[in-house]
């Protein structure tokens, strides 16, 4: 305590009148926050009692009113004539069963229309082991039938006298949960002889309000018979059981405190019933807690304006760093344009400002010189892979040529050339990158004249271009490199050494789609998952013809163009190439130091 002591001595004096100053209001405020919050919680259980017992009141008058007309309905159809006429037979052949019994249907129709909330109405005879039903919905629905004696039984005394109520899902296959009542018919000419039993079926509003009450603000209100069980609550699960409060439940209305609910109850008139309605003793503090809530808030506020001068002060001396750190953030973010305003540093932070400025733009020149590079690399190794289509084939045609002039001077020989000639004229297509396809088909045409010369014929082929896409542009050397695929891996390799090449090309909307398929020997569906999965992967065991033509397709047009391999039906392989349909070729992209073979 010394030690404390001793140190707030050493405090400025601003500071000691800022700590007995929120002190001061600290206390003040608490003692505030006492006497509103034990004030707000007397009148908040004060509102919250009289509330509910006004709900008890309303629905303890509504019920007990609904009970008395349906006792009053009962008794009027028991001493009914027609009811009593037809509880009279003796047996369903009397000639006046017939008569009788659409007299009493007739007399409960007239019940139903009169009672909206009314689901069925049944008068079952014990002399004749019969009843009569009429309803809403069919009897089957109610399972009225079924369930009726064995509800009469379970159904208990409600008030002095012989009528029974009871509220369960047992009728319409536990579906939905409805009031039973029960009133025996006895003979109005005769003491004491019972004839049969009157049944009934509501849907009491009521209890139906009570069994969709979801409102969630803690709330509860209940139906609980005079022996503690459970009538109707919205928890379905409580209906029928037995609630350990029961014996709190004494004279025509109270409240108690129960497991950290209160409780206000209220006998419904002279039936054998009480409304229940409880709150949790939390939901009484609630609006306490909001007015501590408030108040902490206020607290605060008076804390923090107490240190406002102090605050704006350091805020104002620190407020250039602020702003640098809160720049950096936004570089870190990823935008590298955010720079600091100079001249609102202050003299003490300008050459930091100025730094920072300085330094993001050699940021940017730094990565526009990375892109340049990277744009470069990316030329280069377009080049690269282009220059790699062609040697290999060049040294193999001048081969051909030489043996073909030493073996004869057929005239093949000038068909042979004329067809390289056309070949490498396409290649060089005035150091175009990108051609139209009409003349990459007539390139892979004088490939094939060359192919077929050196190999004695054995490669068939047939094009279906359509119109449309002839006009459109594709990558040079696109397609011989996929026939030369074909017929060194696939025609060459097969049994008898022949086969057939077949390309069609079709335009679909913006795409152009062209399939190669040859009758080769084919491949297993494992090498062409394999050939797909490499394409765009460098791998040394891959060819390299049609890895650089799928590479190529995809630094021009992007990856969502491209081959795609898979069998077919000629026991062969077909290879899609898709392209995107243009008949122009893009400045910077397919022109320039791009396109140089």
């Amino acid at each position: 305590m010394k030690k404390w002591i001793e140190q707030i001595n050493q405090w400025k004096l601003d500071k000691k009148m800022q700590v007995l100053v929120t002190t001061a209001i600290i206390v003040m405020t608490l003692i505030i926050l006492a006497v509103s919050t034990i004030s707000s919680v007397t009148s908040m259980k004060e509102k919250s009692i009289e509330l509910l017992q006004t709900n008890n009141d309303t629905m303890s008058e509504n019920y007990a009113s609904s009970l008395e007309q349906y006792k009053a309905l009962a008794i009027a159809i028991v001493m009914d004539d027609t009811v009593q006429s037809y509880l009279h037979c003796t047996s369903k052949r009397d000639p006046s069963y017939t008569g009788y019994a659409n007299n009493a249907v007739n007399t409960m129709t007239s019940c139903q229309n009169m009672y909206p909330d009314m689901n069925f109405i049944g008068i079952v005879s014990y002399q004749m082991d019969d009843y009569l039903y009429k309803g809403i919905e069919a009897l089957s629905s109610s399972d009225f039938q079924q369930v009726y004696a064995q509800d009469y039984q379970q159904c208990g005394a409600v008030r002095d006298g012989t009528i029974r109520i009871g509220f369960s899902n047992k009728y319409y296959r536990g579906d939905r949960y409805t009031l039973s009542v029960y009133f025996p018919i006895y003979d109005l000419n005769t003491i004491m002889m019972e004839r049969g039993l009157l049944c009934m079926n509501f849907t009491n509003p009521v209890l139906e309000q009570i069994l969709e009450d979801k409102s969630g603000t803690g709330r509860q209100t209940s139906v609980i018979q005079k022996d503690g069980t459970v009538i109707a609550d919205h928890d379905l699960d409580s209906i029928g059981k037995t609630v350990s409060y029961k014996e709190k439940l004494m004279g025509i209305e109270g409240e108690f405190s129960w497991e950290g609910r209160l409780y206000i109850y209220q006998k419904v008139s002279d039936w054998n019933y009480y409304i229940v309605s409880s709150i949790e003793n939390m939901e009484l503090y609630a609006p306490s807690v909001r007015t501590i809530i408030i108040m902490t808030a206020i607290l605060f506020f008076m804390v923090i304006l107490s240190f406002f001068v102090i605050k704006g002060i350091i805020s104002r001396v620190y407020r250039p760093l602020d702003q640098t750190v809160q720049k950096m953030d936004e570089v870190a973010a990823g935008c590298l344009e955010s720079r600091l305003n100079v001249a609102s540093m202050g003299e003490d932070f300008q050459k930091l400002a100025t730094g920072f400025n300085s330094m993001m733009e050699e940021i940017l020149v730094l990565m526009e010189q990375v892109k340049m590079e990277q744009h470069q690399i990316e030329q280069i190794r377009f080049n690269s892979l282009q220059s790699q289509i062609q040697p290999h084939f060049l040294y193999n045609t001048l081969e051909c040529i030489h043996w073909q002039a030493m073996a004869d001077g057929n005239k093949e020989i000038s068909t042979l050339v004329m067809a390289l000639a056309k070949y490498y004229r396409i290649c060089l297509s005035k150091g175009h990158d990108v051609i139209s396809l009409g003349l990459e088909i007539e390139h892979i045409k004088n490939y094939l004249i060359i192919q077929n010369m050196r190999y004695d014929n054995i490669i068939g082929s047939e094009f279906q271009v359509d119109d449309t896409c002839k006009d459109a542009m594709v990558p040079k050397l696109t397609l011989q490199p996929l026939v030369e695929n074909s017929i060194y891996h696939g025609i060459k390799v097969k049994e008898g050494r022949k086969g057939s090449v077949f390309l069609k090309a079709v335009r679909k909307e913006n795409t152009v789609l062209i399939t190669l398929e040859d009758t080769g020997s084919g491949m297993t569906q494992s090498q062409i998952d394999a050939m797909n999965q490499q394409l765009s992967e460098y791998d040394e065991s891959f060819g390299y013809g049609v890895r650089n033509v799928n590479k190529r397709i995809e630094l021009l047009y992007g990856k969502d163009y491209g081959l795609y391999y898979l069998r077919n039906e000629f026991g062969g392989v077909t290879v899609e190439i898709q392209l995107p349909y243009t008949t122009k070729v893009d400045e910077g992209i397919l022109k320039g130091d791009m396109i140089n073979v």
